[in-house]
């Protein structure tokens, strides 16, 4: 039986540049791009339930369940997708050789620029930027424990409810944030692209090495 067609075309939306732990899946063989348009999970998170979006964007659609740890990367996706929750140990044994995921090297409170290509743009509220803790340990997968507490940034349209506004709340693509300042070494960014008329949000990584 021949595969739905909608598999293979592109969906939703990734992160282009700069590269994504997506991104080096898909060098390595591992995903199509259509794969890492959809990693999308629950919106609530770091929160472990679904439900309402915390106010004042009440009005937005619930938020499906939230990535479970060790499945936050891939938004929860638990397929071949999950390869980019893979520690470097884990990718060394799917690849058959000695595997350390690319660091993009970047300085404490810089802007970090990215580029999302979107195939089929959804109302946006907004994007969430999570980090991983001082002294976080590479060789365990990411879990909530592994996070800061607290996104290091968000940045939210303010309009709603959602539905009067549909040709505002656009998705950008052009985005930019301002890094942490104070890290040191080796950590992963997590990115959220929350979309205000479903209960998801895409989930794109990246790792960094703060110099």
């Amino acid at each position: 039986m021949n595969q739905p067609q909608a598999q293979t075309q592109l969906r939703h939306g990734r992160v282009t540049s700069p590269s994504s732990r997506g991104a080096v899946a898909i060098e390595q063989g591992l995903l199509g791009a259509w794969q890492v348009n959809e990693m999308e999970g629950g919106k609530n998170f770091p929160a472990l339930t679904a439900g309402p979006f915390p106010a004042p964007y009440g009005s937005d659609s619930d938020s499906v369940t939230p990535p479970a740890d060790g499945f936050i990367l891939s938004g929860g996706k638990t397929d071949a997708r999950d390869c980019v929750n893979f520690t470097a140990t884990e990718m060394s044994q799917k690849l058959g050789r000695p595997f350390t995921w690319p660091l993009l090297n970047v300085e404490p409170g810089q802007t970090f620029k990215v580029e999302w290509n979107y195939t089929a743009p959804h109302t946006t509220r907004g994007y969430r930027w999570l980090i991983t803790k001082d002294g976080w340990d590479p060789q365990q997968r990411i879990t909530r424990a592994q996070l800061e507490a607290k996104p290091f940034a968000e940045d939210f349209y303010t309009q709603v409810p959602y539905y009067s506004y549909p040709n505002e709340l656009k998705a950008k693509v052009n985005h930019e944030v301002k890094l942490p300042a104070g890290k040191k070494g080796h950590h992963v960014i997590v990115l959220m692209w929350i979309v205000a008329n479903t209960g998801n949000a895409f989930y794109q990584a990246f790792d960094v090495d703060f110099k």
